[in-house]
């Protein structure tokens, strides 16, 4: 597959380069908190300039932030999957993979891009496996491995990327890895990886290839087609050369002397009638080739026949009407009405293979066509509307939809086809719109009288807010609806939203129907909305121990990046500054810390994990199916439902409040010469007798049959800080009495 050197064309790139200049101005002061809102609000544009983006990227990786570069290039890769073809994304994801850290989990995007794309090609696993992109070889020579050898074929030509000698393949030996080449006179076989590390493909009328192998064809393209020929030579010249360095090409070798005003006013002729060279300039005067030289309609009809998917067929509508309205021009209405067909015929495929999610999909790219003003046909109009009536599920369907810019249309279709039925299909489509959608869905079921639907809807995205985490972001930031909802405090939220991006072994397991990276994505985005408006107010809410909890909960935090991370720190900083100045005490008497032994931390981590994934989502089930059965106030099962889950947030906000408190105690910090955590104490009664051996341990990690205490327990206090030799009176009842500490040893 070609990659150009370029996103967009030459004139977009020159206009949209003002637009991304507040980008790199932040990047050059070092602003980068500044710099990844902006970064991500500008994320959410639907045309997107990926030439400023990529330079942006180069600046942040140049100032050593290479874990920002990262944070801004997933987000950046994580928006592109929803709004562009794998084509699109695989040209960018090659650039990203080239630009930030080198990570297995980047390759294997990139290397998933290539499947999709390339799946016609049987023998593309052979040369990712000859590439090195799977086993850790050099990013740029795996890629120029993988642009150069799929396109190599026999009979295809080569030039030399530095002596410039023409080459033409003869075969191919792919398992041998054997290439057999034929330079004029000379044929001979090389090995495959050298051949693509020394040459370049070339174009069978590339003026070098012509003078090597074919000088026959010359005098011929000089004579019927001088506008080919000069395309060969300009291959061969960065696709533009003055008239003067031209004609010291083709004149007098080619074209005799006496001969090149006329041959050059033919060429100039030829010029008006091709789509891919044009001449600028007076003195001196420039020719220049374009390599996509189509019409637009030509070149958007071409490439809409190749496309397959939805996804695709709107990224080429969407392109093609935004270069109508540049060059202030109508689209083809035959062009269009050809689209609507082809959409059409797809959408009826799409049935027959019972695949609705996409024959509701490309029936949005026709509505498109509808929004945009242009005349749609009748039955062209009514599909969609017909899918969703026909669907047994109208809110499954429409949340199928992964396209951010077809969202809108769907839910217009919505109300339209189900008059009678709309607010409820809303209200459940807000666990799984994108974040921008949520509000305005809600303040619909609540316009319509159905605000109470929102409660229910609530309940699910706080159970399981792994999987509707935009929705569960919409509750934080505060829904702008006047029904009431029943959320947790502020605090409480603010710990179940950290939890989200904590700790990689505990925050790898909660993204469901998304990836991880996407989950933080959206947990930085809400987080950091209005510059951490409803973080500030949270915060301002605390008192001194929960201000200490979440403090611990940031610096945990992993999943937020490191400005995001940053920046919740430093507001956290600014009202507690008292926090953050530590008296020098016994590591038993720091109320900020919680000690664990890693079987209790585990422990504790799996508890919580039971209660999120599971416990929390029966309950979420049954106080839907409670719900179902009508009058809430009569309903007992409903109540029952509703008290089992205050208790089980409860327990979730008490877990996350000791986790995010909690250290691991380590061997090496645990003093020797006195009783401390993590110690196995022997005591001897002063009179003779059975000795008493206690074992002191971590937070709620107490054993009574086996004498194993938790370092809050009023016992293991009593012991905590005594040396060998000194008394200590126990009042526990089996082992009450005075004793003396004998020895001390680690039980870690």
């Amino acid at each position: 597959m070609p990659h150009n050197t370029g996103f967009l064309p030459k004139v977009e790139r020159t206009q949209n380069r003002m637009a991304y200049e507040d980008l790199e101005a932040l990047a050059k002061s070092n602003r980068w908190a500044d710099l990844e809102q902006k970064w991500l609000a500008k994320l959410e544009l639907l045309d997107v300039d990926e030439d400023s983006l990529l330079a942006v990227i180069d600046l942040v990786v140049k100032a050593g932030q290479s874990k920002l570069a990262d944070t801004l290039g997933w987000a950046w890769l994580s928006v592109l999957k929803e709004k562009r073809s794998p084509e699109e994304v695989l040209e960018i994801g090659r650039h990203l993979l080239v630009h930030l850290s080198d990570g297995n989990e980047l390759r294997e995007e990139i290397l998933t891009l290539y499947r999709q794309t390339h799946a016609d090609r049987s023998d593309l696993e052979k040369w990712l496996d000859r590439s090195g992109l799977k086993s850790g070889k050099s990013v740029r020579r795996a890629l120029r491995f993988l642009d150069v050898g799929l396109a190599l074929a026999e009979g295809r030509f080569l030039i030399h990327r530095t002596e410039e000698h023409a080459a033409q393949i003869v075969s191919m030996d792919l398992e041998a890895g054997e290439l057999q080449i034929k330079s004029g006179r000379r044929t001979q076989t090389l090995d495959l990886a050298s051949v693509i590390e020394d040459y370049d493909l070339a174009d069978e009328n590339d003026f070098r290839v012509l003078v090597q192998l074919a000088p026959e064809r010359i005098s011929e393209l000089v004579e019927r087609d001088p506008a080919a020929l000069v395309i060969g030579v300009l291959r061969g010249h960065g696709r533009k050369m003055n008239r003067d360095a031209l004609k010291l090409v083709l004149s007098p070798r080619f074209v005799p002397a006496e001969n090149w005003s006329d041959w050059w006013t033919k060429f100039r002729n030829a010029v008006k009638k091709s789509p891919n060279l044009r001449i600028e300039g007076r003195s001196p005067m420039f020719v220049i080739f374009d390599e996509v030289g189509q019409s637009p309609e030509e070149e958007f009809w071409s490439s809409f026949e190749k496309a397959q998917t939805p996804r695709e067929w709107l990224e080429l509508l969407e392109s093609y009407l935004r270069n109508c309205k540049d060059h202030k021009k109508s689209a083809d209405a035959p062009l269009m009405q050809r689209v609507q067909k082809a959409l059409v015929d797809r959408i009826d495929r799409f049935r027959k293979h019972k695949e609705p999610a996409q024959a509701f999909a490309t029936a949005l790219v026709i509505e498109r066509l509808l929004a945009e003003g242009l005349e749609v046909s009748a039955d062209a109009q009514r599909v969609a509307l017909q899918t969703l009536r026909d669907a047994a599920s109208p809110a499954a369907l429409v949340a199928s939809i992964t396209d951010a810019r077809l969202w809108p249309l769907a839910v217009a279709a919505v109300e339209q086809a189900l008059p009678d039925r709309w607010p409820a299909v809303f209200a459940e489509l807000i666990l799984f719109a994108p974040a921008g959608q949520c509000d305005a869905l809600a303040r619909r079921v609540e316009q319509a009288g159905q605000g109470s639907l929102l409660q229910s809807i609530a309940d699910r995205a706080l159970a399981e807010p792994g999987r509707y985490t935009d929705a569960l972001m919409w509750l934080w930031k505060g829904p702008s609806v006047q029904t009431p909802l029943k959320i947790p405090p502020l605090s409480e939220f603010l710990a179940l939203v950290l939890g989200l991006v904590g700790p990689a072994r505990m925050s790898e397991g909660k993204a469901a129907g998304q990836t991880v990276n996407e989950l933080r994505a959206k947990v930085r985005s809400g987080l950091s909305a209005k510059d951490y408006e409803q973080f500030r107010k949270c915060i301002q809410s605390l008192d001194d121990a929960m201000g200490m909890t979440v403090r611990r909960l940031v610096e945990r935090a992993e999943g937020l990046g490191p400005t995001v991370q940053d920046d919740l720190s430093n507001i956290v900083r600014a009202r507690f500054a008292h926090l953050y100045v530590k008296p020098k005490v016994a590591m038993w008497e720091d109320e900020s810390v919680l000690y664990f032994t890693p079987a209790g931390l585990r422990a504790k981590e799996e508890e919580l994990a039971e209660l999120v994934n599971v416990k929390m989502r029966e309950n979420a089930k049954a106080i839907g199916e409670a719900a179902a059965h009508g009058d809430l106030s009569e309903n007992s099962e409903y109540k029952f439902a509703l008290e089992e889950r205050d208790l089980l947030r409860a327990r979730v906000a008490k877990l996350n409040r000791e986790i995010s408190m909690a250290k691991v105690l380590e061997p090496q910090e645990i003093p020797t010469d006195h009783v401390s955590i993590g110690q196995r104490v022997t005591l001897a009664p002063p009179n003779g007798g059975q000795s008493l051996v206690i074992t002191v341990l971590g937070f709620d990690e107490s054993d009574l049959g086996r004498h194993v205490f938790s370092y809050q327990s009023p016992l293991a206090r009593e012991l905590l800080g005594k040396k060998p030799g000194d008394p200590v009176t126990l009042t526990l009842d089996a082992i009450a009495g005075t004793y003396q500490v004998r020895q001390i040893e680690p039980a870690l």
